[in-house]
């Protein structure tokens, strides 16, 4: 049986087939996806709540109550844009180690109550080294410091969202290194303070 007139018929019809399922990839039928506008369920979706403003002037003295007796923790005048909180951490850490001690883990609880409860309050927590040993282990160390205090807040009840982690290495001393105490004092987290975005 010779094939050749029905191929010769179906080959237009199935071009034309293949040609209007790839003319509109991935475009649904408009009239089967309604918008979203009339979608009781979806229609408040997209719409996020603002985080409420946060008050500095209140934080600021919460943070200064819980840290009255946290040795060295600093908690800074802040400003309209927020607050900065400084802790030591020459006894937070071992010697080129990132696993947090006692010291730094009872400084970061006195805190975290009160971050915990700042839903519009972004944190930033910046490691600092002083600058013994390679510029570069120092940056990294710092880093991979700050992503453990970061770690250790989240499990203290502070939305992680709400954290993200840098490190300045030795780039920003308070002071310098030529002494143990100078160093000591370079050795450090500070916790900045921002209203979420």
């Amino acid at each position: 049986m010779n094939l050749r007139p029905y191929l010769s018929l179906l080959a237009p019809v199935v071009a034309a087939v293949l040609m209007s399922a790839c003319a509109t990839p991935g475009t649904p039928d408009a009239s089967a996806v309604p918008p979203v506008a009339d979608d009781p369920i979806h229609r408040h979706a997209l719409v996020r709540e603002p985080a409420p403003t946060p008050d500095w002037t209140r934080l600021r003295q919460t943070l200064n109550e819980a840290t009255r007796n946290a040795p060295g923790v600093t908690v800074g005048a802040g400003d309209a844009q927020g607050l900065k909180i400084e802790i030591p951490v020459a006894d937070g850490f071992a010697s080129g180690s990132t696993v947090i001690r006692p010291s730094l883990a009872s400084a970061l609880d006195t805190i975290a109550p009160s971050l915990a409860s700042e839903a519009g309050v972004a944190i930033k927590v910046v490691g600092h080294t002083d600058s013994q040993g390679s510029e570069m282990v120092n940056l990294r160390l710092s880093i991979d410091r700050a992503e453990a205090v970061v770690a250790y807040l989240a499990t203290r009840g502070v939305a992680p969202e709400r954290l993200t982690a840098d490190g300045r290495g030795e780039a920003d001393p308070l002071t310098g290194n030529a002494t143990e105490e100078g160093r000591a004092r370079n050795r450090r987290v500070e916790l900045l303070l921002r209203a979420t975005p």
